[in-house]
């Protein structure tokens, strides 16, 4: 990793991005303690408004994401992305100073969370579109492991101390870092916008969204590993986000030691992450996508093992097993479609992947809480363990996801 980052260092711009991303996803590895606890907190909530809360900020995500996909290829990706995370810095304050002066509730939270979620909807395509501005083709594939590498260091470091933050100075000062670092990384980024891209119109041009959506459908539609793919992670990304959002507190507090544990699973699992991403920068697989599919099972493991209220060592061990598929997923997925879409549709496909990815995500989070209280925890845990399984077994199945090949020009 050392060398592909020394390899990088003649790409100012890179590191400027880099930079921010890291900057980001320290927040990022304190919020989910903070948020899931500061809502436990609330007086009168419960396993449902965790749900509730949670699910506000999934679900408007959704609505944004194909549109987003289109705003950035035609916009400028960096714009959008370094706009919205100002505008999240902002909103989270917002959350921030209601526990901070002492009168947190659901409900904003929820409204918070419904704005945020928007934001993020225009966010990741930009964000997922960006890399190839940035870098030549063949440094992608360390470009993006170098990216997730300083991510997951600074969400290791944020996940270990957000329930120490908590602890100490409570969950409104712990919600107000994470508002930083979203504010500085979106200084940070916005200046890309200078970068030129590919598609981008000019000012005072229009755009027919309609024809650009329909392209970028074309453009997706039209590779059967991605749709698959996609159609997978639709059924992962719910289970992984009802125990992200929800269950992950949920069971911590009953079986294990509380903020404290979830707090120590997700730090064990940013360590996955981070072990991920130094191999996904070494590893060069002919049949990727086939490799990624077989380490995803660590998910339905990692959902066992805590449904099962297996001993800490374990848990701790299959998080860390399922953090290092995650992230050498992410690295080999983004280097696939990026090396496998026209560039002026990136954002585009992005968005229909992202919204395909997701679409269950919120209904995971919702389902979560209710679930929990009607048949428990360790029950919806293992049936999500289950529905993964089976998801990941039937992608395997079809020969395009199998037999795709990587475009190695590095």
């Amino acid at each position: 990793m050392i060398k592909t980052l020394r390899e990088l260092s003649g790409i100012p711009k890179f590191y400027q991005f880099f930079t921010a991303r890291t900057i980001s996803n320290f927040g990022n590895g304190i919020s989910p303690v903070a948020l899931a606890f500061g809502v436990l907190g609330i007086q009168g909530a419960n396993a449902g408004s965790l749900s509730l809360v949670q699910g506000a900020r999934t679900l408007p995500i959704l609505l944004l994401l194909i549109v987003g996909g289109t705003i950035a290829d035609k916009y400028g990706r960096a714009k959008v992305m370094g706009a919205t995370d100002m505008w999240l810095s902002a909103l989270i304050l917002v959350a921030a100073w209601s526990f901070i002066s002492g009168h947190p509730s659901v409900w904003l939270l929820v409204v918070v969370g419904l704005l945020a979620g928007l934001l993020n909807g225009i966010w990741y395509p930009a964000f997922a579109g960006l890399m190839p501005i940035l870098v030549p083709k063949e440094k992608l594939q360390g470009a993006n492991a170098a990216t997730g590498f300083g991510s997951n260091v600074a969400f290791m470091l944020g996940t270990a101390s957000g329930g120490l933050v908590v602890a100490i100075w409570g969950v409104g000062w712990a919600l107000a870092i994470d508002a930083i670092t979203f504010f500085i990384a979106g200084a940070l980024v916005y200046p890309l916008s200078k970068l030129p891209q590919v598609g981008q119109v000019e000012s005072g041009e229009k755009v027919n969204f309609l024809q650009e959506l329909k392209l970028g459908w074309r453009e997706f539609n039209s590779r059967s590993w991605l749709v698959t793919v996609v159609i997978a992670f639709a059924f992962i990304n719910m289970t992984f986000e009802a125990v992200w959002g929800v269950l992950g507190a949920l069971q911590s507090l009953k079986h294990y030691q509380g903020a404290t544990t979830w707090g120590l699973i997700l730090g064990f699992m940013s360590l996955g992450f981070l072990v991920g991403t130094i191999i996904a920068n070494k590893v060069r697989p002919k049949h990727p996508l086939k490799m990624v599919m077989f380490a995803m099972l660590t998910e339905p493991i990692f959902l066992f093992v805590f449904g099962s209220t297996g001993a800490l060592p374990v848990l701790l061990i299959s998080s860390v097993a399922f953090g290092i598929a995650m992230d050498l997923f992410y690295v080999m997925w983004s280097t696939t479609l990026q090396q496998n879409i026209p560039e002026e549709a990136l954002s585009r496909v992005n968005s229909y992947d992202s919204f395909g990815s997701f679409v269950f995500g919120p209904l995971g989070v919702i389902l979560a809480g209710p679930l929990a209280v009607a048949i428990g925890i360790n029950t919806t845990l293992l049936i999500g363990a289950g529905i993964s399984t089976v998801a990941i077994s039937i992608c395997l199945l079809v020969p395009s996801v199998r037999n795709l090949e990587a475009k190695f020009t590095d």
